[in-house]
């Protein structure tokens, strides 16, 4: 009963994420299928089959996330507030409002770093993704970043992939006794960030083509703000992390107008 609780409550978080980007996803669909020649397209299905499709793809990976976090999360020492409270009612954690600085502060300081970094690298950057990196969002897209971004990648890098990172290396190299080494945890922070970057990837190959240094900008600016959130996962809590995301994609769009408007 404890984990079809658990699951419900990081699904029922994390499918709000996967709508939304469902939905946000269909113009970029409908422009790829534009691309293909009409004798393929008459074998590709329906453009809302391809997308439910889609939900179903994420929402499975999206449910073994959570239950490899069940299983890996508490046992290295990390964990959800949510759970806690809802699933083992424990007391509210007394480093709760400590926990809110931190993440809207990191969020703020992540946001700041990626923009100016970014900056940097736009006159090397291709037109193409200079051009897709200087519209103006819009509110279904930044809602979408917030919750997609926010909660369901949190759920999906955090809860599931660095959690089970940790528990591997912990049997792999039995560095510590009741809970993993803090070498452990480091690098397994970096790895989920890593991954995290990569997982960018794709999306950034349906702009413009993966050059060497279009691969080292996503990897580095998303590697940054995975290890600041895989941070704050370890040090205090899945809602942590999910706060700094969330903060972040909210601060992003606020620092860039300002920018723009001092340069």
């Amino acid at each position: 009963m404890a984990i079809l609780k658990q699951l419900g409550i990081l699904f029922g978080l994390g499918i709000v994420g996967i709508v939304m980007f469902t939905i946000t996803s269909i113009p970029l669909v409908e422009q790829q299928l534009a691309k293909l020649s009409p004798e393929i397209l008459e074998k590709v299905p329906p453009l809302w089959i391809l997308m439910l499709l889609q939900g179903i793809q994420y929402s499975i990976l999206l449910t073994i996330s959570i239950l490899i976090g069940i299983g890996c999360a508490y046992r290295v020492g990390l964990s959800s507030h949510l759970i806690d409270h809802w699933v083992f009612h424990t007391a509210k954690s007394p480093s709760f409002a400590v926990e809110m600085k931190w993440s809207l502060g990191i969020g703020a300081v992540a946001a700041i770093v990626i923009l100016l970094l970014d900056r940097l690298m736009q006159p090397a950057l291709p037109e193409t993704l200079r051009a897709a990196n200087n519209t103006e969002p819009n509110w279904l897209n930044l809602l979408t970043a917030m919750f997609y971004g926010g909660i369901t990648e949190e759920i999906l890098m955090r809860w599931g992939l660095m959690s089970l990172l940790v528990w591997i290396a912990w049997k792999a190299f039995k560095q510590g006794t009741t809970l993993p080494s803090q070498g452990i945890y480091q690098g397994a922070i970096v790895l989920a960030a890593l991954v995290f970057g990569l997982l960018h990837l794709p999306a950034t190959a349906a702009i413009v083509p993966l050059t060497p240094l279009v691969i080292i900008r996503a990897l580095l600016l998303n590697g940054i703000v995975g290890i600041a959130f895989g941070w704050l996962f370890w040090q205090y809590s899945l809602e942590a992390a999910m706060l700094a995301h969330i903060s972040f994609h909210v601060f992003t769009p606020i620092l860039s107008g300002l920018l723009a408007r001092l340069a």
